[in-house]
């Protein structure tokens, strides 16, 4: 089975920009120091992905800590599979003063393309211990078909 590359997108391409820049600060500076540079303002919730592939389906893993399975939406449009949702800030960081927080909070939206057409009537999501596992099956179109070659005489 061949691998193939498939972009999760976001909103554009200076967003993709955005989160790269803010690996590398993390990567070089260490997640804690990376993130107090950032500024306030613009700090988001990106949820992590995994995208794998079987013969039969595509396997999404979405790691959302904190958020509850009805707070988080699901659709197919044109394709592309869009998670949206948000992870709230907690009230107890009203009562406290906090030195820095690592913890991103705020609305997010993740939408992967996928590269063949898919099953609609027949996706499985399932979410347990903050992780969204969803299972697309291939369109029966889209699976390879073994094709019988006849031998005459």
């Amino acid at each position: 089975m061949s691998r193939t590359q498939v972009p999760a997108r976001r909103n554009g391409p200076f967003e993709d920009f955005s989160s790269d820049m803010e690996r590398v600060f993390d990567s070089v500076l260490g997640r804690t120091f990376g993130t107090m540079l950032r500024n306030g303002s613009s700090e988001k919730f990106l949820p992590t992905i995994d995208l794998a592939e079987t013969p039969d389906a595509f396997e999404i893993s979405v790691d959302l800590p904190g958020i509850k399975p009805e707070e988080v939406k699901l659709e197919m449009h044109d394709g592309q599979l869009v998670i949206s949702g948000k992870r709230e800030e907690t009230t107890d960081r009203k009562e406290k003063n906090y030195h820095y927080t690592e913890r991103a909070r705020g609305s997010f939206v993740r939408s992967v393309v996928l590269p063949s057409e898919i099953d609609t009537e027949n996706i499985d999501a399932q979410y347990e211990h903050g992780v969204l596992r969803v299972k697309l099956p291939k369109s029966a179109k889209a699976q390879p078909r073994k094709i019988e070659i006849k031998a005459k005489g």
